[in-house]
């Protein structure tokens, strides 16, 4: 099976290489990992040749003009994880909406249209390039924002592609410890887009646990969610929903931060490929053990071992198109929701139960925000960013949203022209 991951300079990748090798398969895995900035991608590949055990194999591409075919012929599956405009974009992402009273966010909000708006260029080319040379490829994509950037890539291409994330499967195992649970044990069904969703009917086989989970949230004295929201709301919201129900804490927190998470990352990269270049193993595996990377343990990588053979007993969340999944969205409407691995390939688990009110109500404004986003950044519309944005549930009569979008447009074109579009 080969892999190509377009994005593959990235300090977090060796992750994902060393996860892959550790593992076991029916079929030997080649990676290629493809980027722009042959001296990162040349420290990522040493680091992770170094990790290498078992025998995945790697290559390097760097990406140039006109050699998409040298990068993407023969691929099964592709991972695309560029983050255009670097942390400099992330920076700007979740800092820029704090001015208007708004949660800051690389991929939610405010900055997440931002994100999109500098992101959808180049992937679009990216898309492009996979039809032409690996129209068959099951292409898996991290980007952020990436609800609306599954839609723009469906929208745009006609190609097996999904988006992954990890956080609802972790949110789950955190439900499983709160209850005294194997993850085994548990069921519930999930419904959202990327970073904002909702679990609700949590059970065990034929037993609900909510009031169970009521119980023991109150006796962890938990803030967020709180058991009264629980026993109040019927639902069980990722954390990120936390910038939804309490927006002004979430914002007091953000600017009183002396070190933004972009800020932070960037520094971590630094030293990360610093190592990577020249490092002993023992601190390339320091730096890897310094860094969790919950998206390749508990998501991508499992999905790769299963599209390898290996039998993988973990579910997966995927942004999707809608379908028929539920009624009150439309068929093009993307959605995350669970799915699980069968011999046949994914299969998306139905919803056991009508989501509650609470979920509907909260989940349909995002998904009306994220269609008219998704058509600004696609026809690079500035009047269209601005309607998008008054759609957000967060965005209320005081903010300015003509300011909003004029430095989102104006701060994007700097950085994009003084970075060259890096990623």
């Amino acid at each position: 099976m080969r892999v190509v991951i377009i994005g593959g300079s990235s300090f977090s990748t060796p992750s994902l290489i060393q996860f892959l090798d550790s593992n076991e398969t029916q079929e030997k895995i080649e990676v290629v990992l493809a980027g722009r900035s042959r001296e990162k991608l040349a420290a990522v590949a040493r680091a992770s040749r170094l990790l290498v055990k078992a025998g995945v194999a790697l290559r390097t591409k760097p990406i140039g003009p006109n050699n998409w075919r040298d990068i993407l012929d023969g691929a099964d599956n592709v991972v695309i994880q560029v983050r255009v405009g670097g942390f400099e974009g992330r920076l700007l992402d979740e800092t820029f909406p704090n001015k208007y009273g708004l949660c800051g966010d690389e991929g939610l909000g405010a900055g997440g249209l931002s994100a999109g708006w500098r992101t959808w260029s180049t992937l679009a080319t990216i898309l492009d390039a996979i039809v032409k040379f690996c129209p068959k490829a099951f292409v898996i994509l991290l980007t952020s924002p990436l609800s609306s950037l599954v839609r723009a890539a469906l929208q745009h291409a006609d190609l097996n592609l999904v988006g992954i994330c990890e956080l609802p499967w972790t949110t789950m195992q955190g439900l499983s410890n709160i209850l005294g649970l194997h993850t085994s044990e548990i069921q519930g069904d999930y419904l959202g887009v990327n970073h904002l969703g909702w679990f609700f009917n949590i059970r065990s086989g034929l037993r609900d646990l909510t009031n169970t989970l009521v119980d023991e949230l109150a006796k962890s004295k938990r803030s967020f969610p709180s058991s009264e929201f629980l026993r109040k709301e019927g639902c069980f919201p990722t954390r990120y929903l936390r910038m939804h129900y309490e927006p002004d804490k979430v914002v007091a927190e953000q600017t009183s931060e002396q070190w933004r998470r972009a800020q932070v990352l960037s520094d971590i990269q630094n030293q990360s490929h610093q190592i990577y270049r020249s490092g002993k193993l023992s601190e390339i595996v320091s730096v890897l053990e310094g860094r969790a990377t919950p998206w390749y343990s508990q998501a991508v990588g499992p999905l790769l071992l299963a599209l390898c053979g290996q039998k993988v007993e973990i579910p997966f969340f995927l942004s999707a198109r809608n379908d028929d999944y539920v009624p009150f969205l439309a068929p093009g409407d993307v959605v995350e929701c669970q799915y699980h691995w069968a011999n046949v390939g994914l299969q998306r688990l139905p919803l056991t139960s009508a989501p509650p009110k609470h979920v509907v109500e909260n989940l349909v404004p995002f998904v009306e925000f994220e269609r008219a986003a998704t058509e600004a950044m696609m026809s690079r519309s500035v009047p269209g960013l601005k309607n998008a944005l008054a759609l957000h549930p967060w965005v209320d009569d005081h903010v300015e949203l003509q300011s909003m979008i004029d430095e989102l447009v104006t701060a994007n074109a700097a950085l994009m022209a003084g970075s060259g579009g890096r990623r």
